[in-house]
């Protein structure tokens, strides 16, 4: 097996400075609030500065360090075997507008860092759905016939790059890979040089409409705007119901530097379980390779440390990998019928707007869904704005899916209380574990480091569920709804906003 490093560290982190934006304190009014320093933020509040709005931009911690620093940074419209099924369920417009969108989106990235002159590792390459399973061939056949109708430049293959042989392959030509903070952190950059409003280290606790606009509240500050975009990944204002809406799921990565030969140029996903996702990019002494794949739903998988050493594994056995220098994990929010939930949040909420559920192709849909926030906001017609719709709800395409994955919640809610309840001895933790029990009458997440015993509520802040321990990260994350929090009860990511209260009074003496 590949040698893994000990921690887990985002290479697109690693690798780019830090932010050092100020926290918000007191009042503040502008046209529009941008909640979340993502890419679906950063590209919305960009448009919108572009277009002579007032912005204010806000991250609970700091920019560029949730979903968007973590992802495998693929811009492509090719998002697994999706056109028979948009075409299935949404009719070929549909099928066409979701492709419209996604290869606008990697247009508006090569564009933007062209005219800007940002050094973002940008390549264009193909992209390829593959199989090794001579059964799906037929299955990847359809979906290459349904790419074309889309309006992509797609076609049917049995020859790759790979260092070993597949049965079939979609590939599309066009595409991108990238590096996101590279490319988005000159953007922030301009959008504060240009008079736009960046504050780290300011969570957003509520948003109130009234009055005709918005008003934001933050632990220190406020901001009262016309129009609000809530950019958080999963919506942290459940009005809008996108936490039923969706299910959230982890997926892993690994990152190695090989050289140039051995490194493939084009970007690869496999259709069978275990997924697969491969691409390169330019690094000193060759080329970082980035696989990818182990993907569960959050909260859900107790031997989290085992997902990457499977990853590391393969990376062996296929392209010769011995020694990984990055590993990380991410989320990614999946909607019931696969296609992104963009626009105003509900009903009746003419300023209030979201983008969630990019289902693992943030990149491509992240643009997109920032582009089309942003014409939203303006008052213009936006082609994609019907089929992203965030109010809607499918009856025939997501009925299934959506009382399959509620059903798993229910399971969650009352399954792991009954578990959690039956276990009284957490003093058998060695370092780096943690277990959720019932200690004097009280469920507590407890976990042990190198300097002992520690305790907080186990009872996720959102809805209410227990969380998980997450070795890999040293993390409690909520099986439910996704909601992530540190092993001291820090919000990481939400839904959930307040944080795990401490609990290490009940554990006192314990050892």
């Amino acid at each position: 097996m590949s040698t893994l490093p000990p921690e887990t560290t985002s290479y697109w982190i690693a690798s780019t400075p830090e932010t050092s934006f100020p926290s918000l304190e007191g009042e503040l009014s502008v046209d529009v609030a941008v909640i979340g320093a993502g890419i679906v933020g950063i590209t919305a509040a960009t448009r919108l500065q572009r277009e002579g709005k007032t912005v204010a931009l806000l991250e609970s911690k700091r920019a560029l360090h949730g979903v968007t620093g973590y992802t495998t940074a693929k811009l492509t419209a090719g998002h697994n075997v999706i056109y028979t099924h948009l075409e299935r369920h949404f009719g070929a417009d549909g099928a066409r507008v979701y492709a419209q969108a996604n290869q606008a989106a990697v247009e508006e990235v090569v564009r933007t860092a062209g005219e800007l002159g940002i050094d973002a590792d940008l390549e264009r390459t193909r992209n390829f759905v593959y199989s090794e399973s001579a059964e799906d061939v037929d299955q990847l056949q359809q979906e290459a016939d349904a790419c074309r109708r889309a309006g992509l430049p797609a076609s049917f293959t049995r020859e790759t790059e790979l260092p070993y042989p597949v049965a079939g392959a979609v590939v599309l030509e066009e595409q991108a890979l990238f590096h996101p903070r590279k490319y988005l952190l000159p953007l922030l950059d301009a959008l504060a040089a240009g008079g736009g409003q960046v504050f780290e280290e300011s969570r957003v606790t509520h948003v109130e409409e009234e009055g005709g606009g918005c008003v934001i509240q933050t632990a220190r500050g406020s901001v009262r705007a016309r129009d609000v975009i809530v950019a958080t990944h999963l919506p942290i204002l459940d009005r809008g119901l996108f936490f039923a809406k969706t299910h959230p799921k982890r997926s892993y990565v690994i990152a190695a530097v090989v050289p140039e030969e051995s490194a493939p140029e084009g970007m690869y996903i496999s259709t069978g379980s275990p997924t697969r996702s491969i691409r390169s990019g330019p690094v000193e002494g060759g080329r970082l390779l980035l696989i990818g794949g182990e993907g569960h739903k959050t909260g859900q998988e107790p031997q989290t440390e085992e997902r990457y050493a499977r990853l590391a594994e393969w990376a062996k056995a296929r392209f010769g990998v011995g020694s990984v220098e990055y590993r990380w994990s991410t989320q990614d929010n999946h909607s019931v019928d696969r296609v992104p939930y963009v626009g105003r949040i509900r009903r009746g909420s003419e300023h209030l707007f979201a983008a969630t559920g990019f289902g693992g192709w943030g990149m491509s849909n992240g643009v997109a869904s920032g582009l089309l926030l942003a014409d939203l906001v303006l008052g213009r017609e936006n082609p994609w704005a019907e089929l992203y719709d965030a109010k809607r709800l499918k009856p025939v395409t997501s009925a299934l899916e959506f009382t399959k994955e509620n059903a798993n919640v229910a399971t969650r809610w009352i399954g792991d209380r009954a578990a959690a309840s039956r276990r009284r001895v957490v003093t058998d933790l060695a370092p780096g574990e943690g277990r959720v029990a019932r200690l004097n009458g009280e469920l507590v997440a407890v976990h042990r480091d190198e300097a002992g015993l520690h305790a907080v509520s186990a009872v996720c802040t959102h809805l209410a569920c227990l969380v998980a321990w997450n070795p890999a990260e040293r993390s409690w994350d909520c099986p439910c709804h996704g909601s992530r929090f540190t092993a001291d009860g820090t919000v990481v990511q939400g839904p959930a906003v307040k944080d795990l209260a401490p609990r290490d009074d009940v554990i006192r003496g314990l050892g």
